[in-house]
């Protein structure tokens, strides 16, 4: 009997009705709930008019102002509602984004740096603002997919040799250029893989070298200028500087931040029996 009565649709329209009669108050005769205010405020209503410029490149008509105020009235009374509802529980996107407005409020308490205080973040961390090497080379490519490629690279560095800058018509083709001008170090690492970068930039310029291994088979190598990292005036990435120092001090107070509020909280972490994790 009692499982045919909680099963019965009549049942559940009458719960659901009487949740909506709490949350949203009695209709009708009789003593009506008290009524929450919303204040639209002048500096609402000018951030309004302003996002409607911003959007359309134009002040909006006084129709189209007010037709705005309605839609932030109506915004504001659904987002009340929907916390009232619990809406805001067990959604990563709110939680995700009034997470990053509260990063955002102590992003305010950063302040200005001082020169002083840019000159001595560039002396602390100067690998922040190091110019990476840079190499200009030749590249003699021979595939992987020949059945001994190493050995046939071997075999054609003598001949390289012997040429000399003229190298054409040598090799196999590839879709990257053979003449590389002065590119950052990183560049080449990007292309051709990071152990190739290691061993150009250990290669002695002005002869072929090789073969050198890439993702893509062997290279036979002819490094034709080489420039060592540096570290470039502080006027001259003074810029950068100011932009590392903000980010830099922006992360500890964010960090500071948290840790004052995590103080405040005594966190239980209850693992389940099993966790599938890469070994």
């Amino acid at each position: 009997m009692l499982g045919r009565l909680v099963r019965e649709p009549l049942l559940h329209f009458l719960v659901l009705g009487g949740l909506f009669f709490l949350v949203f108050g009695r209709g009708g005769t009789g003593t009506p709930v008290s009524r929450a205010e919303i204040v639209v405020t002048a500096g609402d209503v000018d951030r309004i008019a302003a996002g409607f410029a911003a959007t359309w490149r134009r002040p909006p008509s006084e129709t189209e102002l007010q037709g705005a105020i309605n839609d932030y009235i109506r915004e504001e009374i659904l987002y009340r509602e929907g916390l009232v509802l619990g809406l805001d529980k067990d959604d990563t996107i709110i939680r995700r984004r009034i997470r990053q407005k509260m990063e955002f409020f102590f992003e305010d308490t950063v302040g200005e740096p001082g020169a002083a205080d840019l000159e001595a973040f560039f002396k602390t961390n100067p690998q922040k603002f190091q110019i990476e090497p840079r190499i200009a080379f030749r590249q003699v490519f021979v595939s992987s997919k020949r059945s001994n490629p190493e050995a046939d690279a071997e075999a054609i560095l003598p001949r390289l040799v012997a040429l000399g800058s003229n190298a054409e018509e040598v090799g196999d083709p590839l879709l990257l250029p053979e003449t590389f001008g002065m590119t950052p170090l990183g560049q080449v690492q990007a292309q051709f893989g990071e152990s190739f970068a290691h061993d150009l930039a250990a290669t002695k310029p002005g002869q072929w070298s090789g073969p050198i291994k890439s993702a893509y088979g062997f290279h036979l190598v002819l490094v034709t200028a080489a420039e060592p990292p540096r570290l470039p005036p502080f006027e001259e990435v003074r810029g950068a500087v100011q932009r590392e120092w903000f980010a830099a001090r922006r992360a500890a107070i964010e960090d500071e931040q948290y840790q004052k509020l995590r103080s405040r909280f005594h966190v239980r972490l209850d693992y389940p029996t099993s966790v599938p994790t890469r070994q």
